[in-house]
Protein backbone atom coordinates (compact mmCIF):
# COMPACT_ATOMS: atom_id res chain seq x y z
CA UNK A 1 0.00 0.00 0.00
CA UNK A 2 1.37 3.55 -0.88
CA UNK A 3 2.49 5.88 2.15
CA UNK A 4 -0.29 8.38 2.93
CA UNK A 5 0.51 11.65 4.49
CA UNK A 6 -2.41 11.94 6.77
CA UNK A 7 -2.62 15.98 7.25
CA UNK A 8 -3.01 16.08 3.23
CA UNK A 9 -5.92 13.50 2.89
CA UNK A 10 -8.69 14.65 1.44
CA UNK A 11 -11.26 15.99 4.03
CA UNK A 12 -15.52 14.68 1.71
CA UNK A 13 -17.01 15.96 5.27
CA UNK A 14 -15.73 19.80 4.97
CA UNK A 15 -18.53 22.65 5.91
CA UNK A 16 -20.51 23.29 2.64
CA UNK A 17 -19.92 27.00 3.49
CA UNK A 18 -16.60 27.39 1.54
CA UNK A 19 -14.35 29.55 3.84
CA UNK A 20 -12.31 33.07 3.61
CA UNK A 21 -8.85 30.77 3.62
CA UNK A 22 -10.14 28.28 1.13
CA UNK A 23 -11.33 30.63 -1.26
CA UNK A 24 -8.12 32.48 -0.79
CA UNK A 25 -5.84 29.46 -1.28
CA UNK A 26 -8.02 28.62 -4.67
CA UNK A 27 -6.95 31.74 -5.98
CA UNK A 28 -3.59 31.37 -5.29
CA UNK A 29 -3.58 28.42 -7.53
CA UNK A 30 -4.47 30.80 -10.61
CA UNK A 31 -1.99 32.97 -8.93
CA UNK A 32 0.69 30.12 -9.52
CA UNK A 33 -0.76 29.23 -12.78
CA UNK A 34 -0.11 32.95 -14.27
CA UNK A 35 3.56 32.96 -12.85
CA UNK A 36 4.66 30.69 -15.49
CA UNK A 37 1.98 30.84 -17.89
CA UNK A 38 1.75 34.97 -18.53
CA UNK A 39 6.01 34.96 -19.15
CA UNK A 40 5.35 31.90 -21.44
CA UNK A 41 2.65 33.72 -23.04
CA UNK A 42 3.39 37.03 -23.05
CA UNK A 43 7.51 37.71 -22.82
CA UNK A 44 8.68 34.44 -24.50
CA UNK A 45 8.70 35.74 -27.69
CA UNK A 46 10.13 38.69 -26.98
CA UNK A 47 13.15 36.82 -24.29
CA UNK A 48 13.60 34.74 -28.37
CA UNK A 49 13.88 37.44 -30.19
CA UNK A 50 15.61 39.98 -28.54
CA UNK A 51 18.17 37.77 -26.21
CA UNK A 52 18.03 34.51 -27.70
CA UNK A 53 18.39 36.15 -31.09
CA UNK A 54 16.65 33.51 -33.39
CA UNK A 55 13.83 34.17 -35.79
CA UNK A 56 10.41 35.47 -34.98
CA UNK A 57 8.45 33.50 -37.24
CA UNK A 58 10.42 30.19 -36.30
CA UNK A 59 9.80 30.62 -32.79
CA UNK A 60 5.89 31.45 -33.71
CA UNK A 61 5.71 28.56 -35.37
CA UNK A 62 7.11 26.02 -32.72
CA UNK A 63 4.90 27.95 -30.42
CA UNK A 64 1.49 26.84 -32.30
CA UNK A 65 2.56 23.47 -32.94
CA UNK A 66 3.36 23.00 -29.33
CA UNK A 67 0.09 24.73 -28.02
CA UNK A 68 -1.72 21.97 -30.79
CA UNK A 69 -0.01 19.35 -28.08
CA UNK A 70 -0.59 21.11 -25.60
CA UNK A 71 -4.14 21.11 -26.20
CA UNK A 72 -4.15 17.55 -26.94
CA UNK A 73 -2.74 16.47 -23.86
CA UNK A 74 -5.72 18.46 -21.86
CA UNK A 75 -7.94 15.54 -23.03
CA UNK A 76 -5.47 12.86 -21.93
CA UNK A 77 -5.06 14.72 -18.57
CA UNK A 78 -8.57 14.87 -18.34
CA UNK A 79 -9.58 11.40 -18.83
CA UNK A 80 -6.60 10.44 -16.00
CA UNK A 81 -8.30 12.22 -13.98
CA UNK A 82 -11.79 10.63 -14.14
CA UNK A 83 -9.70 7.81 -13.40
CA UNK A 84 -8.14 8.81 -10.50
CA UNK A 85 -8.83 7.06 -6.97
CA UNK A 86 -6.39 8.65 -4.40
CA UNK A 87 -6.87 9.39 -0.93
CA UNK A 88 -5.74 13.11 -1.92
CA UNK A 89 -8.81 13.58 -3.60
CA UNK A 90 -9.25 12.90 -7.70
CA UNK A 91 -7.52 16.24 -8.91
CA UNK A 92 -5.58 17.53 -5.21
CA UNK A 93 -3.45 14.59 -5.88
CA UNK A 94 -2.30 16.08 -9.54
CA UNK A 95 -1.39 18.91 -7.61
CA UNK A 96 0.89 17.39 -5.43
CA UNK A 97 2.58 15.35 -8.23
CA UNK A 98 3.43 17.84 -10.14
CA UNK A 99 4.87 20.50 -7.31
CA UNK A 100 8.70 19.79 -8.45
CA UNK A 101 8.79 19.13 -12.46
CA UNK A 102 6.61 22.68 -12.00
CA UNK A 103 9.91 24.19 -10.73
CA UNK A 104 12.26 22.74 -12.86
CA UNK A 105 10.12 23.34 -16.55
CA UNK A 106 9.24 26.77 -15.11
CA UNK A 107 13.45 27.28 -14.90
CA UNK A 108 14.07 25.03 -17.76
CA UNK A 109 12.47 27.40 -20.65
CA UNK A 110 14.30 30.63 -19.70
CA UNK A 111 17.34 28.75 -19.63
CA UNK A 112 18.29 28.45 -23.35
CA UNK A 113 21.92 28.14 -23.58
CA UNK A 114 23.42 30.99 -25.58
CA UNK A 115 26.59 28.57 -27.00
CA UNK A 116 24.04 26.56 -29.24
CA UNK A 117 23.66 26.89 -32.59
CA UNK A 118 20.26 28.71 -34.02
CA UNK A 119 19.25 24.37 -34.87
CA UNK A 120 20.31 23.54 -31.82
CA UNK A 121 17.69 26.71 -29.95
CA UNK A 122 15.23 25.71 -31.88
CA UNK A 123 15.47 22.14 -30.81
CA UNK A 124 15.46 23.10 -26.88
CA UNK A 125 12.90 25.49 -27.45
CA UNK A 126 10.63 22.86 -29.04
CA UNK A 127 11.25 19.59 -26.37
CA UNK A 128 11.31 22.42 -22.97
CA UNK A 129 8.16 23.98 -23.93
CA UNK A 130 6.95 20.92 -25.10
CA UNK A 131 7.52 19.24 -21.58
CA UNK A 132 6.87 22.73 -19.61
CA UNK A 133 3.35 23.97 -21.26
CA UNK A 134 2.16 20.77 -22.87
CA UNK A 135 2.68 18.02 -19.84
CA UNK A 136 3.47 19.51 -16.45
CA UNK A 137 1.55 22.65 -16.49
CA UNK A 138 -1.41 20.89 -18.38
CA UNK A 139 -0.96 18.41 -15.43
CA UNK A 140 -1.03 20.90 -12.82
CA UNK A 141 -3.80 23.50 -13.89
CA UNK A 142 -5.96 21.37 -15.12
CA UNK A 143 -6.94 19.19 -11.92
CA UNK A 144 -6.65 23.08 -10.13
CA UNK A 145 -9.49 24.08 -12.09
CA UNK A 146 -11.15 21.10 -11.91
CA UNK A 147 -10.93 21.34 -8.36
CA UNK A 148 -13.47 23.78 -8.13
CA UNK A 149 -16.45 21.52 -9.42
CA UNK A 150 -16.03 19.32 -6.89
CA UNK A 151 -15.42 22.09 -3.90
CA UNK A 152 -19.36 22.52 -4.29
CA UNK A 153 -22.36 22.52 -6.52
CA UNK A 154 -23.51 26.22 -5.61
CA UNK A 155 -23.54 28.25 -8.34
CA UNK A 156 -23.34 31.23 -6.24
CA UNK A 157 -20.63 29.68 -4.18
CA UNK A 158 -18.55 29.01 -7.52
CA UNK A 159 -18.93 32.20 -8.87
CA UNK A 160 -17.48 33.97 -6.02
CA UNK A 161 -14.59 31.16 -5.63
CA UNK A 162 -13.72 32.27 -9.57
CA UNK A 163 -13.97 35.58 -8.72
CA UNK A 164 -10.55 34.36 -6.39
CA UNK A 165 -9.37 32.66 -8.65
CA UNK A 166 -9.63 35.79 -11.10
CA UNK A 167 -8.13 37.59 -8.59
CA UNK A 168 -5.31 35.75 -7.77
CA UNK A 169 -4.20 35.44 -11.70
CA UNK A 170 -4.31 39.11 -11.98
CA UNK A 171 -2.02 39.31 -9.21
CA UNK A 172 0.24 36.83 -10.58
CA UNK A 173 0.02 38.50 -14.42
CA UNK A 174 0.20 41.83 -12.63
CA UNK A 175 4.09 40.65 -10.39
CA UNK A 176 4.82 39.51 -13.66
CA UNK A 177 4.23 41.90 -16.26
CA UNK A 178 5.90 44.63 -13.88
CA UNK A 179 8.38 42.60 -11.99
CA UNK A 180 10.22 40.56 -14.89
CA UNK A 181 11.86 43.01 -16.97
CA UNK A 182 13.12 45.60 -14.22
CA UNK A 183 14.25 42.06 -12.62
CA UNK A 184 16.11 40.84 -15.69
CA UNK A 185 17.69 44.55 -15.91
CA UNK A 186 18.49 44.02 -12.60
CA UNK A 187 20.09 40.82 -12.84
CA UNK A 188 22.23 41.90 -15.75
CA UNK A 189 20.00 42.30 -18.77
CA UNK A 190 21.42 38.61 -20.18
CA UNK A 191 20.64 35.44 -20.49
CA UNK A 192 21.31 34.94 -17.16
CA UNK A 193 19.22 37.27 -15.83
CA UNK A 194 16.29 35.89 -17.30
CA UNK A 195 16.92 32.44 -15.77
CA UNK A 196 17.75 33.78 -12.13
CA UNK A 197 14.57 35.77 -12.31
CA UNK A 198 12.58 32.65 -13.72
CA UNK A 199 13.51 30.80 -10.47
CA UNK A 200 12.83 33.45 -8.08
CA UNK A 201 9.50 33.31 -9.93
CA UNK A 202 8.90 29.85 -9.23
CA UNK A 203 9.95 28.92 -5.83
CA UNK A 204 6.79 31.36 -5.34
CA UNK A 205 4.56 29.68 -7.71
CA UNK A 206 5.07 26.58 -6.02
CA UNK A 207 4.35 27.70 -2.57
CA UNK A 208 0.88 28.95 -4.01
CA UNK A 209 0.04 25.88 -5.37
CA UNK A 210 1.07 24.00 -2.14
CA UNK A 211 -1.21 25.95 -0.14
CA UNK A 212 -4.51 25.46 -2.68
CA UNK A 213 -3.50 21.74 -2.07
CA UNK A 214 -3.61 21.79 1.38
CA UNK A 215 -6.45 24.00 2.02
CA UNK A 216 -9.05 23.06 -0.46
CA UNK A 217 -10.84 19.82 0.07
CA UNK A 218 -13.35 18.08 -2.87
CA UNK A 219 -16.64 17.82 -1.19
CA UNK A 220 -18.77 16.19 -4.65
CA UNK A 221 -17.23 12.98 -4.32
CA UNK A 222 -17.87 10.78 -7.70
CA UNK A 223 -16.19 7.28 -8.56
CA UNK A 224 -13.78 7.02 -10.85
CA UNK A 225 -14.92 6.24 -14.85
CA UNK A 226 -15.08 2.62 -14.89
CA UNK A 227 -13.41 0.98 -17.32
CA UNK A 228 -14.91 -0.12 -20.07
CA UNK A 229 -14.61 -0.22 -23.84
CA UNK A 230 -15.07 2.75 -25.92
CA UNK A 231 -16.29 4.51 -22.38
CA UNK A 232 -14.37 7.40 -23.22
CA UNK A 233 -15.38 8.22 -26.71
CA UNK A 234 -18.68 8.10 -26.15
CA UNK A 235 -18.60 10.35 -23.26
CA UNK A 236 -16.60 12.64 -25.92
CA UNK A 237 -19.78 12.59 -28.01
CA UNK A 238 -22.05 13.25 -25.52
CA UNK A 239 -20.25 16.31 -24.47
CA UNK A 240 -19.49 17.33 -28.19
CA UNK A 241 -23.84 17.46 -28.56
CA UNK A 242 -24.28 19.52 -25.16
CA UNK A 243 -24.84 22.88 -27.55
CA UNK A 244 -24.29 25.00 -24.50
CA UNK A 245 -20.87 23.60 -24.71
CA UNK A 246 -20.22 24.41 -27.64
CA UNK A 247 -21.23 27.93 -27.28
CA UNK A 248 -18.81 28.44 -24.44
CA UNK A 249 -15.79 26.56 -26.10
CA UNK A 250 -16.29 29.04 -29.25
CA UNK A 251 -16.14 31.91 -27.06
CA UNK A 252 -13.36 30.75 -24.96
CA UNK A 253 -11.54 29.98 -28.06
CA UNK A 254 -11.68 33.29 -29.61
CA UNK A 255 -11.10 35.40 -26.37
CA UNK A 256 -8.21 33.87 -25.44
CA UNK A 257 -6.60 33.93 -29.21
CA UNK A 258 -7.32 37.46 -29.15
CA UNK A 259 -6.01 38.05 -25.37
CA UNK A 260 -2.89 36.18 -26.72
CA UNK A 261 -2.13 38.31 -30.22
CA UNK A 262 -2.82 41.51 -28.25
CA UNK A 263 -0.85 40.80 -25.37
CA UNK A 264 2.31 38.79 -27.46
CA UNK A 265 2.67 42.29 -29.42
CA UNK A 266 2.26 44.20 -26.65
CA UNK A 267 6.33 44.10 -25.56
CA UNK A 268 6.54 45.34 -28.92
CA UNK A 269 4.00 48.02 -29.19
CA UNK A 270 5.18 49.41 -25.63
CA UNK A 271 8.97 49.82 -27.00
CA UNK A 272 7.98 51.15 -30.98
CA UNK A 273 5.18 53.45 -30.48
CA UNK A 274 5.57 54.63 -26.61
CA UNK A 275 9.38 54.12 -26.62
CA UNK A 276 9.86 52.54 -23.82
CA UNK A 277 9.26 48.26 -23.30
CA UNK A 278 8.94 48.92 -19.29
CA UNK A 279 5.50 50.56 -20.03
CA UNK A 280 3.93 47.49 -20.39
CA UNK A 281 4.34 46.76 -16.76
CA UNK A 282 2.95 50.22 -15.93
CA UNK A 283 -0.28 49.07 -18.48
CA UNK A 284 -0.41 46.16 -17.16
CA UNK A 285 -1.06 47.87 -13.36
CA UNK A 286 -3.39 49.67 -14.59
CA UNK A 287 -5.16 47.04 -16.25
CA UNK A 288 -5.40 45.04 -13.24
CA UNK A 289 -6.20 47.05 -10.51
CA UNK A 290 -9.01 48.20 -12.67
CA UNK A 291 -9.83 44.04 -13.22
CA UNK A 292 -9.44 43.61 -9.46
CA UNK A 293 -11.78 46.86 -8.40
CA UNK A 294 -14.58 45.49 -11.30
CA UNK A 295 -14.65 42.03 -9.78
CA UNK A 296 -14.70 42.65 -6.14
CA UNK A 297 -17.58 46.04 -6.40
CA UNK A 298 -19.22 45.26 -9.95
CA UNK A 299 -18.73 41.58 -11.13
CA UNK A 300 -20.73 40.34 -7.93
CA UNK A 301 -23.69 42.51 -8.60
CA UNK A 302 -23.98 42.21 -12.30
CA UNK A 303 -23.66 38.59 -11.89
CA UNK A 304 -26.92 38.18 -9.69
CA UNK A 305 -29.16 40.85 -12.10
CA UNK A 306 -27.69 39.98 -15.47
CA UNK A 307 -26.38 36.36 -15.20
CA UNK A 308 -22.81 34.99 -16.83
CA UNK A 309 -23.94 35.24 -20.65
CA UNK A 310 -25.10 38.93 -20.20
CA UNK A 311 -22.29 40.24 -18.71
CA UNK A 312 -19.83 38.33 -20.60
CA UNK A 313 -21.33 39.84 -23.81
CA UNK A 314 -21.01 43.64 -22.57
CA UNK A 315 -17.68 43.30 -21.25
CA UNK A 316 -16.93 41.81 -24.74
CA UNK A 317 -18.40 44.92 -26.09
CA UNK A 318 -16.25 47.39 -24.04
CA UNK A 319 -13.30 45.91 -25.31
CA UNK A 320 -14.12 45.91 -28.87
CA UNK A 321 -14.70 49.65 -28.41
CA UNK A 322 -11.90 50.64 -25.95
CA UNK A 323 -9.19 48.60 -28.68
CA UNK A 324 -10.72 50.42 -31.60
CA UNK A 325 -10.31 53.74 -30.32
CA UNK A 326 -6.27 53.28 -29.86
CA UNK A 327 -6.22 53.63 -33.29
CA UNK A 328 -6.96 57.10 -32.72
CA UNK A 329 -3.84 58.33 -31.25
CA UNK A 330 -1.61 55.30 -31.12
CA UNK A 331 1.62 56.98 -29.71
CA UNK A 332 -0.55 58.68 -27.09
CA UNK A 333 0.66 57.41 -23.64
CA UNK A 334 -2.36 58.60 -21.70
CA UNK A 335 -4.77 57.61 -24.16
CA UNK A 336 -3.21 53.42 -23.82
CA UNK A 337 -3.08 54.20 -20.39
CA UNK A 338 -7.28 54.78 -20.16
CA UNK A 339 -7.69 52.08 -22.28
CA UNK A 340 -5.64 49.69 -20.63
CA UNK A 341 -8.12 50.86 -17.29
CA UNK A 342 -11.15 50.32 -19.48
CA UNK A 343 -10.23 46.74 -21.10
CA UNK A 344 -8.91 45.57 -17.20
CA UNK A 345 -12.42 47.16 -16.17
CA UNK A 346 -14.31 44.48 -18.74
CA UNK A 347 -11.75 41.34 -18.53
CA UNK A 348 -12.99 41.02 -14.92
CA UNK A 349 -15.78 39.93 -16.58
CA UNK A 350 -14.48 38.04 -19.06
CA UNK A 351 -12.82 35.54 -17.61
CA UNK A 352 -14.76 35.64 -14.23
CA UNK A 353 -17.69 34.94 -16.60
CA UNK A 354 -16.56 32.28 -18.61
CA UNK A 355 -14.54 29.98 -16.22
CA UNK A 356 -17.82 30.40 -14.18
CA UNK A 357 -19.72 29.05 -16.93
CA UNK A 358 -17.50 25.87 -17.28
CA UNK A 359 -19.06 23.96 -14.10
CA UNK A 360 -22.06 24.88 -15.17
CA UNK A 361 -21.89 22.81 -18.49
CA UNK A 362 -20.59 19.88 -16.08
CA UNK A 363 -24.04 20.07 -14.15
CA UNK A 364 -25.58 20.53 -17.74
CA UNK A 365 -24.07 17.32 -19.32
CA UNK A 366 -24.96 15.53 -16.13
CA UNK A 367 -28.48 16.08 -16.58
CA UNK A 368 -28.69 15.88 -20.36
CA UNK A 369 -26.63 12.45 -20.31
CA UNK A 370 -26.97 11.07 -16.32
CA UNK A 371 -23.29 11.09 -16.39
CA UNK A 372 -20.85 13.47 -14.81
CA UNK A 373 -18.04 14.30 -16.45
CA UNK A 374 -15.77 17.20 -14.93
CA UNK A 375 -12.59 15.90 -15.72
CA UNK A 376 -13.37 15.88 -19.48
CA UNK A 377 -15.74 18.39 -19.65
CA UNK A 378 -13.13 21.24 -18.17
CA UNK A 379 -10.14 19.51 -20.43
CA UNK A 380 -11.93 19.66 -23.28
CA UNK A 381 -12.76 23.48 -22.93
CA UNK A 382 -9.30 23.89 -21.72
CA UNK A 383 -8.15 22.86 -24.81
CA UNK A 384 -9.57 25.15 -26.95
CA UNK A 385 -8.00 28.08 -25.04
CA UNK A 386 -4.62 25.99 -25.36
CA UNK A 387 -5.20 26.21 -29.04
CA UNK A 388 -6.17 29.31 -29.10
CA UNK A 389 -2.91 30.18 -27.31
CA UNK A 390 -1.06 28.96 -30.28
CA UNK A 391 -2.87 30.31 -33.16
CA UNK A 392 -3.04 33.52 -31.28
CA UNK A 393 1.18 33.45 -30.99
CA UNK A 394 1.19 32.00 -35.03
CA UNK A 395 -1.29 35.29 -35.81
CA UNK A 396 0.92 37.77 -34.25
CA UNK A 397 4.43 36.99 -35.17
CA UNK A 398 3.22 36.25 -38.74
CA UNK A 399 1.46 39.58 -39.06
CA UNK A 400 4.09 41.44 -37.48
CA UNK A 401 6.68 39.12 -39.57
CA UNK A 402 5.20 39.79 -42.95
CA UNK A 403 5.54 43.47 -41.77
CA UNK A 404 8.99 43.24 -42.24
CA UNK A 405 9.86 43.53 -38.74
CA UNK A 406 13.24 43.18 -37.34
CA UNK A 407 15.10 42.05 -33.95
CA UNK A 408 16.23 44.32 -32.10
CA UNK A 409 16.41 47.21 -34.74
CA UNK A 410 16.45 50.70 -33.18
CA UNK A 411 13.59 51.80 -35.08
CA UNK A 412 11.18 49.66 -37.71
CA UNK A 413 9.96 50.47 -41.37
CA UNK A 414 6.24 52.10 -41.86
CA UNK A 415 5.34 48.93 -42.95
CA UNK A 416 6.37 46.92 -39.73
CA UNK A 417 4.98 49.70 -37.24
CA UNK A 418 1.51 48.66 -39.13
CA UNK A 419 1.61 45.17 -38.35
CA UNK A 420 2.75 45.67 -34.80
CA UNK A 421 -0.78 47.89 -34.80
CA UNK A 422 -2.52 45.15 -36.34
CA UNK A 423 -1.48 42.39 -34.21
CA UNK A 424 -2.06 44.48 -31.09
CA UNK A 425 -5.12 46.16 -31.47
CA UNK A 426 -6.98 45.66 -35.28
CA UNK A 427 -7.29 42.09 -35.20
CA UNK A 428 -8.19 41.32 -31.62
CA UNK A 429 -11.45 43.23 -31.57
CA UNK A 430 -12.42 41.33 -34.72
CA UNK A 431 -12.42 38.06 -32.64
CA UNK A 432 -14.35 39.67 -30.04
CA UNK A 433 -17.01 40.05 -32.36
CA UNK A 434 -17.01 36.59 -33.15
CA UNK A 435 -17.20 35.45 -29.16
CA UNK A 436 -20.39 37.62 -28.82
CA UNK A 437 -22.20 35.96 -31.82
CA UNK A 438 -21.48 32.69 -30.55
CA UNK A 439 -22.88 33.37 -27.12
CA UNK A 440 -25.95 35.12 -28.83
CA UNK A 441 -27.70 31.83 -27.98
CA UNK A 442 -26.14 30.42 -24.90
CA UNK A 443 -29.21 30.24 -22.48
CA UNK A 444 -28.23 27.78 -19.44
CA UNK A 445 -28.34 30.91 -16.92
CA UNK A 446 -32.20 30.83 -16.90
CA UNK A 447 -32.37 27.16 -16.41
CA UNK A 448 -29.51 26.42 -14.34
CA UNK A 449 -31.85 26.68 -11.20
CA UNK A 450 -34.18 23.46 -12.41
CA UNK A 451 -30.86 21.28 -13.61
CA UNK A 452 -29.54 21.55 -9.85
CA UNK A 453 -32.94 20.34 -8.79
CA UNK A 454 -33.30 18.17 -10.59
CA UNK A 455 -29.82 16.78 -10.06
CA UNK A 456 -30.71 16.81 -6.34
CA UNK A 457 -33.81 14.93 -6.62
CA UNK A 458 -32.06 12.07 -9.00
CA UNK A 459 -29.67 12.11 -5.97
CA UNK A 460 -31.86 11.46 -3.20
CA UNK A 461 -33.90 8.91 -5.13
CA UNK A 462 -30.38 7.26 -6.01
CA UNK A 463 -29.60 7.00 -1.99
CA UNK A 464 -33.34 5.67 -1.16
CA UNK A 465 -32.93 3.09 -3.66
CA UNK A 466 -29.57 1.82 -2.56
CA UNK A 467 -30.90 1.69 0.70
CA UNK A 468 -34.11 -0.53 -0.39
CA UNK A 469 -31.63 -2.55 -2.77
CA UNK A 470 -29.61 -3.15 0.38
CA UNK A 471 -32.65 -3.84 2.94
CA UNK A 472 -34.25 -6.44 0.15
CA UNK A 473 -30.57 -7.96 -0.02
CA UNK A 474 -30.74 -8.39 3.77
CA UNK A 475 -33.95 -9.96 3.83
CA UNK A 476 -33.27 -12.51 1.08
CA UNK A 477 -30.23 -13.76 3.02
CA UNK A 478 -32.23 -14.33 6.42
Amino acid sequence: MAFVIKAFVNRADKNPNIGFIEKVSYGLGDFSSQLLLTPVSMLFMYYATEYVNIGMAEVGFIMMISRVFDGISDLLVGYLIERTKSPYGKTRAWILRMLIPYFICGVAIFSVPPQMSDLFKYIYIFLVYNLTITVVYTAINLPYGALSTLMTQDSYQRSVLVIFRMLGATAGGTLVMMGVLPMVHYFGNDLHAWTITAAIIMVFACLGFFCTFFFCHERIVSAPMKEEKGNTLKAIKKIIMNKYWVMLTIAMLFVCAADIVSGNASAYYCRYYLQDDTLIGTMSAISNVCKVVGMILVVPIMLKKLGKRNSLIIACILIVCANLSRTLAPYSVELNYAISAVCGFASGFTYTCLFAMIPDCVEYSEYRDYERHEGLVYSSVSFSSKVAGGVGVLISSFVMNFGGYVNGAETQTPEAMGAILAAHTIIPPLMFVVAIVALSRYKLDKIYDDVIRELKLRHINDIAGNAESKDDSAQSKA
